[in-house]
């Protein structure tokens, strides 16, 4: 069934929807009969073939999953993975943020805050607020003419900075999620998350003033289980000089990851480990071997980064954000063409279309159970529709390759998959589905049926 030219046109429309700060743009992997359709609260998206029956054969049971990483309730920088046929991993927390030079190339946001609504809701504005817990009085300022502007099917609310400051998170969690439903709030729709932590051990290394840090602690509400924050705007307020409100901006496309070393010694198993990480079946033995062996049989060097032993393309954009370069076919690269060029020496850009990527799933692939192994693809699917909104590459112990957003000054990083969870199953309506590529399932298989 041919794309219609609405669906063709939303699926490659990144230059129009790209947004200065962490904004997530729209993409589809659409299934073998379908149309596109664009939710826009969606980082990827891929609508269902016939609710994905045709690969989960009928599974829709979501199947809780936990990081088995032990990690005290203290939460520390640097923790040791449960160990497994992977070897033993110890992890480090990190935090990457967008270079300088990806910074200058976007134009700083205005430092006055916008809600922006549909005109339709004007009427319904004030109940919804004081059910949200402002007052009668700011519900009045928020809504006067001078702090409203109608510009065709919407309407932009300005907000006075004092009283703005003053919503209390509860209320600005309630205000914001409605916000979060229309893409022009792009602070909200896709606000800065810190995860796992505090506000200020998430910018500790950074180079805010405490000052700046305070306000963002002020200003965070909470989504799920991860702490929000969406007032860049007014942030630059309080910045003292240009280069201060760039300091600003780029701290806030801050995100943790984890950088991650394989221990070998001369009690590692090196054969099973070597089998774990060439999939299980022996595709890439000879590309690991020699390394493995030679790290253990080395005196003084008792350890191995994991990049080293990931496949060739994931090894060169792992820590990396996507240079400017990569918006040559008019669509950046999102979590969808990550996961599934993993196992590529170079990208196939063709994985970009969604149609030809949803062929690739459905003839490729084949939906798989936990415990999940190596270069497993997980799809976070939608429980009611079966959209897929995110995917992601498991690689050992619940610990997952990702890229989580379309745009620039989204990384490629590894993450816990509990964190990936907290930024995608917020609203409790989604799960996730292994998928492993037929040929590694298939192998996997006459191994075990083999006497």
């Amino acid at each position: 069934m041919p794309l219609d030219s609405r669906s063709l046109h939303n699926t490659r429309s990144l230059r129009e929807n790209i947004s200065p700060a962490r904004s997530v743009s729209l993409s589809t992997l659409a299934a073998v009969v379908f149309g596109l359709l664009l939710p826009p609260d969606s980082e990827g998206q891929i609508n269902r073939a016939e609710d994905l029956s045709v690969i989960l054969s009928g599974s829709g049971i979501s199947i809780p999953q936990t990081s088995s990483a032990t990690v005290p309730a203290s939460d520390p920088s640097v923790f040791d993975a449960q160990p497994g046929p992977w070897g033993q991993m110890q992890c480090a927390y990190v935090y990457l943020e967008a270079p300088a030079s990806l910074i200058e190339e976007f134009p700083l946001p205005s430092p006055i805050s916008r809600w922006t609504f549909p005109e339709s809701a004007l009427y319904s504005l004030p109940a919804f607020f004081s059910k949200a817990g402002l007052s009668e009085s700011l519900i009045a300022t928020i809504l006067a003419p001078k702090n409203l502007v109608k510009e065709g099917a919407f309407i932009h609310l300005l907000p006075p900075l004092a009283e703005l400051e003053g919503i209390t998170p509860e209320t600005r969690a309630v205000i914001y999620s409605e916000l979060a439903k229309y893409p022009q709030n792009e602070y909200q729709v896709d606000p800065v998350l810190i995860i796992g932590t505090t506000v200020e051990e998430w910018y500790k290394g950074s180079k805010l003033r405490p000052e700046i840090i305070s306000k963002i602690k002020k200003l965070s509400y909470t989504r799920g289980e991860a702490t929000a924050f969406s007032d860049i705007p007014v942030l630059l307020n309080y910045a003292q000089s240009d280069s201060e409100a760039r300091a600003i901006f780029k701290a806030c496309t801050r995100t943790r990851n984890l950088m991650i070393r394989l221990k070998l010694d001369e009690n590692s198993n090196a054969e099973e480990i070597i089998r774990y990480w060439s999939f299980g079946t022996g595709l890439r033995r000879k590309d690991l071997e020699p390394l493995v062996r030679s790290v253990i049989e080395l005196d003084g060097v008792n350890d191995l980064g994991i990049s080293h032993i990931l496949p060739a393309l994931a090894r060169k954009l792992l820590y990396t954000y996507p240079g400017l370069d990569m918006a040559k076919h008019g669509v950046m690269p999102d979590c969808h063409w990550t996961s599934l060029n993993f196992f590529n020496y170079e990208p196939h850009e063709y994985l970009l279309d969604a149609r030809l990527a949803t062929s690739q799933v459905l003839e490729e692939f084949t939906p798989v159970d936990p415990p999940y192994q190596f270069a497993d693809i997980l799809f976070f699917l939608d429980n009611t529709t079966g959209d897929a909104f995110h995917s992601c590459v498991h690689l050992a112990d619940n610990i997952v390759f990702t890229k989580n957003g379309r745009n620039i000054l989204s990384p490629w990083v590894i993450m816990r998959l509990d964190d990936v969870k907290k930024i995608y199953l917020y609203k409790g309506n989604g799960r996730v589905q292994g998928f492993r590529r037929k040929d590694i399932a298939a192998e996997k298989k006459a191994a075990l049926d083999s006497p």
